[in-house]
């Protein structure tokens, strides 16, 4: 018989369509993150559609949203303690609460409506939805439908609205550029009646909220993540809910399920967190194991098919029909020996209400399961068939197998040639350029060690604590613990003493940049570096510390650190991580060697790993962890040890060794030229005249910047960065996109220590100034200042092209004509250049360095006028700019003072030069409205004027926006 439909109802909401009026980018995954949730709930829970509300894009208006909501309070059908779930993927943001609120923190967070910034007919633009209405409603339904809530959102908590840099992921958070109303929402909590100050204090997201449970895709300082067709925490929330009965785990079961998110952590929160999903309202008959007893052994219908392993624990009810009350009792799987195939044998304690048959679900795995892509070729081969087979009371490996590559962490792959074998590929996003050269034969046990070593890297790499552990700092706020452990990363710098002794000491600047971890370029010069750490701990208490490194290149573990078994005289150990301080790790007193970070593998050119920070309040040993390469030790899990009983936790730092060309010289020469100015001639000629190419590849690049490093003869290296410049002077979001990028890379690099000897302008001295030339002219000096002008060259180029004109050859200009040759013209429109007030005279009286650049293959050529003759080679002009005083730029110590945009003098110019041309585009506007005025709609051309208005319109919008964008906290770092 099939299960009936459970009477769970259910809100889904997504919203991909953002328009350029809400200052938020579109997204391109909430709408199909939510139609899959709602098919989850059709499909594996047999939830009826008519039960189900569904908002997407323009649907999902303020309005209809807060309706919803209402209308899960008062809806006849549904009865008091159905589950209800409410689900939202779309971006969230954060504002400055009124002061009239008493809010209890500065900022308050909320959801974007898709009509958010639109006019809500009452000469008033829609605002997003709050936390304390959002609290409100939720309160509301709970007084009248029960506390059953589920709320899911899948956004931002704040979010700072950046793109990330890894391909097409993207946050589901943006600035609020609104002044939230004091009176928002009033008439709603007045309509209510009551005691309004009460209900109108309740917070969505609080720990202890008793109205709802709350699973929530990042903590509040991260940020939501989507990559291509999902958003992160969906992905991970319905693997781990799949195949999953509801009545089987917690909500904190649940979140321990869920794979690991480098740079999020989803977040339950909630008073009623350790019930089982739903409340057990939602019953999935496939998961209840029929009970036999006798003579104290419990024979449970379900064994190692089922997943059961020891640390298994199961409920007890003496029947379906009592599922949704209390179990009679708790029972746990201890050995191994009492896991079968098919069923599991436990012994209890006999008691009256033990009698006859019973059910069992399983109420938690110590463990989740490892995904694994299996194609055909192996399925075929009689060693799979053996090792994921039951016959014979066989153990299935500890993971699950899935038909698409999609759903799986990591893939098996088969090689048939000559001799065949098996190999490994990463399908997660994130390790994707990660390549595996280990392979194991296709035999039973190199395939059965195989999967649980496999098994055993992911769950400890993966493996958190479920119930989120809390610190209360000051003033009481409670902070998670990954804010107050912090892990610094350095280069070691070996020093002598008087007995030839080795001393190491970190050199340079912190390599763990919070947020992306690890980047190390591997290449001759880095590879023989070594690594030291430091543990920082800004809490007020002791921890014990534990330092693994997991490779992904061969699934080896290795403890870096682990705390010496010290004991106290009275029998306790000593926690080596005090309070307030920090604990030194490869270096200084800390006993421990320096660590290398390198590719080993000839082959590979990439390697991902994980430096895994385990923190306990007591010590445990956690030896047990590490294992060898997969081909070399195909061990699984010993037993786990005693867990902390007060706090435990841990914190993950990715680290990326990738291969590449040596990129450190700290001093640097910047170059900045529009098309056209003779910058790619001028780069293209020094790479040529020392390497040998034209076309040097870049040690470092992204979409704005290029790195160069550079060593001339006799000279230490350098770097010569390529900046990005202005282009058509319309195109404002260009100009915008572009400055934002060079502050961003020069406020990094001036983190980093790295100092300008010089910075380059180029211009073309054969053609007249033009706007953007003055524009970027302009932004050079805004980036240097004028203490850096002396380190300024105005590189003219294109002399050459003089010289080919012909010394002798005549021209005239304005139609009078004049004995006046390109290479005289050339000169006297330097000498204009560099005298004026409005352009380069500035420059000139800092000390600026003037020169001359053009490409003559001919020498003579170049040496028959004075003009010509006084031009120097690429290689030339750069060994006398190396050799200045190296400094930083103005624009990087403002970046990195202000971290705005608009607060940086170069910013404040573009920022006034957006001015002027959203007056510009006002005026067309205006022009464009009279034409309109006196035309036919018959007309031939009143499409065409109608559809320039709306464009200079949508201008004006963008440029808004993006202006708005700028003058925002953080918004040098997109």
């Amino acid at each position: 018989m099939a299960a009936s439909s459970p009477n769970l109802h259910a809100l889904i909401i997504g919203i991909d369509d953002y328009s350029l009026a809400t200052g938020f980018k579109p997204l391109k995954a909430a709408v199909s993150d939510a139609d899959r949730f709602r098919d989850w709930l059709v499909n594996e829970l047999n939830v009826s559609p008519s039960s189900i509300r569904n908002l997407r894009n323009k649907a999902a208006t303020r309005k209809a949203i807060v309706s919803e909501f209402q209308s899960l309070a008062t809806k006849a059908a549904i009865k008091e303690g159905d589950p209800i779930v409410i689900y939202y993927a779309g971006h969230g943001s954060e504002a400055p609460a009124p002061k009239e609120w008493h809010w209890d923190s500065p900022k308050i967070q909320m959801i974007v409506p898709w009509d958010y910034k639109h006019p809500d007919g009452a000469n008033r633009t829609v605002q997003g939805i709050p936390d304390r209405t959002l609290g409100f409603l939720l309160t509301n339904i709970s007084k009248n439908k029960g506390d059953n809530i589920t709320v899911i959102f899948d956004s931002c908590h704040s979010g700072s609205g950046t793109r990330s840099n890894e391909g097409d992921s993207q946050t589901r958070g943006g600035y609020y550029s609104s002044e939230v109303p004091a009176d928002l929402d009033e008439g709603l909590f007045s309509s209510a009646g009551g005691t309004r100050g009460a209900r109108v204090s309740e917070r969505f997201r609080h720990h202890g909220l008793r109205s709802h449970v709350l699973l929530a895709a990042c903590a509040q300082h991260e940020e939501a993540r989507e990559e291509k067709n999902s958003g992160d925490f969906t992905r991970v929330l319905l693997k781990a809910l799949s195949g999953v009965a509801t009545t089987e785990i917690t909500y904190e079961d649940l979140m321990q399920r869920m794979e690991s998110l480098t740079k999020q952590t989803p977040q339950c929160e909630g008073f009623f967190r350790s019930r089982f999903l739903f409340n057990k309202k939602v019953p999935n008959t496939k998961a209840i194991y029929d009970v036999v007893l006798n003579k104290g052994k419990a024979t449970i219908s379900a064994g190692a098919i089922h997943g059961v392993e020891p640390g298994t624990k199961f409920g007890l009810w003496k029947s379906r029909a009592d599922l949704q009350g209390p179990a009679l009792a708790e029972i746990t799987i201890t050995q191994s020996n009492n896991v079968r195939a098919y069923e599991s044998i436990v012994s209890y304690t006999p008691r009256p209400a033990f009698a006859g048959p019973m059910v069992a679900q399983i109420l938690g795995n110590p463990k989740p399961k490892l995904d694994i892509y299996v194609p055909p070729e192996i399925k075929r081969l009689d060693c799979y068939k053996t090792v994921f087979s039951t016959e014979g009371g066989r153990v299935l490996p500890p993971v699950r197998v899935v038909d698409m590559k999609g759903l799986a962490t990591i893939g098996l792959k088969y090689f048939g040639d000559g001799d065949p074998v098996i190999g490994f590929e990463m399908l997660d996003p994130k390790e994707e350029r990660q390549k595996i050269r280990h392979v194991i034969e296709p035999t039973v046990d190199e395939l059965q060690e195989a999967m649980a070593h496999l098994a055993a890297y992911y769950y400890h790499k993966d493996r958190k604590n479920p119930k989120s552990p809390v610190i209360t700092g000051k003033g009481g706020k409670e902070q998670l613990p990954s804010s107050k452990f912090t892990l610094d990363a350095f280069i070691l710098e070996g020093r002598e003493d008087g007995a030839y002794r080795t001393t190491w000491v970190p050199s340079g600047e912190n390599r763990n940049v919070e947020g992306s971890g690890i980047k190390i370029t591997v290449c001759d010069e880095t590879q023989n570096d070594y690594y030291g750490f430091r543990l920082n701990n800004h809490t007020d208490f002791d921890v014990f510390p534990y330092l693994f490194y997991f490779d992904s290149s061969n699934f080896s573990i290795t403890a870096i650190y682990q705390p010496e078994a010290l004991a106290h005289p009275e029998g306790k150990h000593i926690a080596p991580l005090k309070k307030g301080g920090f604990l030194p790790i490869g270096y200084g007193t800390s006993g421990i060697v320096p660590q290398t970070l390198s590719i080993w593998d000839p082959e590979v050119d990439v390697e991902i790993g994980y430096l895994r920070l385990y923190l306990s309040t007591r010590y445990v040993d956690l030896s047990y962890i590490q294992q060898k390469e997969i081909s070399e030790s195909t061990r699984g899990m010993g037993s786990a040890p005693t867990a902390p009983s007060t706090f435990w936790d841990c914190i993950t730092i990715p680290i990326v060794l990738e291969r590449g060309e040596w990129n450190s010289p700290k001093h640097m020469i910047g170059i900045i030229g529009s098309k056209g100015n003779g910058k790619h001639t001028f780069l293209a000629e020094l790479f040529k005249s020392l390497y040998g190419n034209p076309a040097l590849k870049p040690s470092f690049e992204n979409t704005y910047v290029k790195e160069y490093s550079i060593t001339l003869p006799g000279s230490e290296p350098f770097c010569l960065v390529d900046l990005p410049h202005f282009q058509d002077p319309e195109k404002v979001d260009n100009h915008i996109a572009a400055l934002q990028a060079t502050l961003s890379y020069l406020t990094r690099e001036y983190q980093k220590g790295r100092r300008f000897t010089s910075f380059i302008w180029c211009y073309n001295i054969s053609t007249y100034l033009s706007e953007v030339d003055s524009m970027n002219l302009k932004l050079v000096m805004d980036l240097c200042g004028k203490e850096m002008f002396k380190n300024v060259v105005v590189l003219t180029t294109n002399w050459n092209k003089g010289a080919m004109m012909g010394l002798n050859k005549s021209s005239s200009r304005g139609g009078i004509a004049s004995a006046i040759s390109p290479l005289e013209r050339y000169q006297k429109n330097e000498q204009q250049l560099s005298d004026n007030p409005h352009i380069c005279k500035p420059l000139k009286d800092g000390g600026a360095r003037f020169e001359r650049f053009g490409v003559f293959r001919d020498p003579t050529l170049r040496d028959n006028h004075p003009a010509t003759k006084v031009i120097k080679n690429p290689s030339e002009l750069l060994r006398l700019l190396i050799d200045q005083d190296p400094r930083p730029l103005q624009a990087q110590e403002e970046a990195s003072t202000t971290r705005i945009v608009t607060q940086t003098t170069a910013g404040k110019t573009l920022q006034s030069k957006i001015g002027e041309k959203l007056k510009k585009k006002a005026s067309e506007i205006k022009s464009l409205e009279n034409e309109l005025k006196g035309m036919s709609k018959d007309v031939k051309d009143w499409e065409e004027v109608q559809k320039e208005k709306k464009e200079a319109e949508e201008d004006i919008v963008r440029w808004n926006k993006t202006l708005e964008e700028i003058s925002r906290v953080n918004s040098v770092f997109m």
